[in-house]
């Protein structure tokens, strides 16, 4: 279901602590989930008139149905004549056996490697595309990953969209919110002591500014920053360290929440990609735009090719059935396309995050014994090189930081 569309925004402070948590390994199951469509009323209600269906094709639906039983049993030699005589089908199982065969996880039964998302292309290939790895992430204290990483194509329309993720697990790990020092709710919440960067793992930027976000909530360390909406997607952070996004209801006991942050409508719910809103009684396109403050990489809005206004850099958060957080960068990406991206990513819900060029960051942290940062890196390589620092002594949009436990 989606709820009405408002805003929110990206803010921050100065660098303070963070964590997350674990999630159960993801099994071969969890590849049925697909990136379907759908949309709903603010009563929670599906409308008739529209297709659940998106429009993945059916080589890709036919094997990310088939892939679970093969993968569970082991048996990859039948896989071929299990396959539809079209080429791409065959092509695709062809790139996700090899996979499979070569990048076989180590044994981590609180955090394992997930199952590998197939391509939707061969060609041009992308290096590691579909492949989660924990190569040049940050480990724990145990020497084991806190995070995996991958890239994907998502869109059948635009094949040189390219979308970033990292899994955190947020078992080990905890998520703290910041407000952005150029932020109004900054006033009401200075007197709030920094925390520990000993243990920061990693950095994502947050939402839209406060100023973007058509009146979006926050909630800072359980103090209500900006009122909190109804309906509205909210990425929750529990006093327990667990984490959820959802669409905000009055019936969550605030005595329970540590931090949360506001953005519009869902933009995956129910492990869909969702398609359509309901607005003030009339269905709109779920894609999500600044009007013209949505930019292209050299500066100019994006309003200036009407057709293509949707397609920019995007950032955005999922959540898995298992408890842990999907963040993901997109580039030249739709809203719709970066949610498809969420769900072959195992997310049951997802929330968009903050736009443009300057404003989608994922930092990694790498310390060494004695807990100091000894190493820095990015998730996407577009993204710009001297947002690496950004965070180390505040900044003015919101943004999430994640520590070890």
């Amino acid at each position: 279901m989606v709820q009405r569309v408002v805003f929110t925004c990206v803010l921050s402070l100065p660098l303070f602590g963070v964590l997350l948590a674990p999630a159960p390994a993801q099994d071969g199951a969890s590849l049925q989930r697909m990136a379907r469509t759908s949309i709903e009323t603010p009563d929670h209600k599906s409308v008739s008139d529209f297709s659940g269906e998106s429009a993945v094709p059916g080589w890709l639906d036919e094997l990310l149905s088939r892939l679970p039983e093969r993968v569970l049993n082991g048996d990859f030699d039948d896989a071929a004549e299990e396959q539809s005589q079209d080429p791409s089908t065959e092509q695709i199982g062809q790139t996700l056996e090899q996979g499979l065969e070569e990048s076989q996880p180590p044994h981590d039964e609180g955090f394992p490697k997930p199952q590998p998302i197939p391509p939707l292309y061969v060609s041009p290939p992308l290096e590691g595309e579909g492949i989660w790895t924990a190569d040049n992430l940050p480990v724990g204290s145990d020497g084991r990953p806190l995070a995996y990483k991958t890239v994907y194509r998502p869109s059948q329309d635009f094949p040189n969209s390219i979308v970033y993720m990292a899994m955190f697990d947020l078992s080990r790990l905890k998520t703290r919110l910041f407000i952005g020092e150029g932020e109004p709710g900054i006033y009401q919440i200075s007197h709030n002591n920094p925390e520990n960067l000993s243990k920061i793992v990693a950095i994502t930027n947050a939402m839209w500014m406060q100023q973007h976000s058509r009146g979006a909530g926050a909630i800072f360390r359980g103090q209500v920053v900006y009122p909190m909406v109804e309906g509205m997607a909210t990425l929750v952070v529990y006093r327990d360290e667990s984490v959820d996004i959802v669409e905000w209801t009055n019936e969550i006991p605030r005595s329970l929440v540590s931090d949360a942050r506001q953005l519009r409508h869902l933009i995956v719910k129910d492990g869909k990609v969702v398609d359509k809103v309901v607005n003030n009684s009339r269905i709109e396109d779920a894609e999500i735009g600044l009007g013209g403050f949505l930019i292209d990489n050299s500066g100019r809005s994006t309003m200036a090719n009407r057709d293509l206004w949707f397609l920019a850099n995007r950032s955005a958060f999922g959540i898995r059935n298992d408890g842990n957080l999907v963040f993901a960068m997109g580039h030249h990406v739709s809203t719709k396309d970066l949610a498809r991206a969420l769900v072959l990513a195992g997310c049951r819900s997802a929330i968009h995050g903050d736009a443009n060029i300057h404003n989608i960051v994922c930092n990694f942290y790498f310390r060494n014994e004695a807990d100091k940062i000894v190493k820095r890196d990015r998730l996407s390589p577009e993204q710009k090189t001297y947002t690496m620092n950004r965070y180390d002594r505040g900044y003015s949009k919101d943004f999430f930081a994640f520590y070890e436990r």
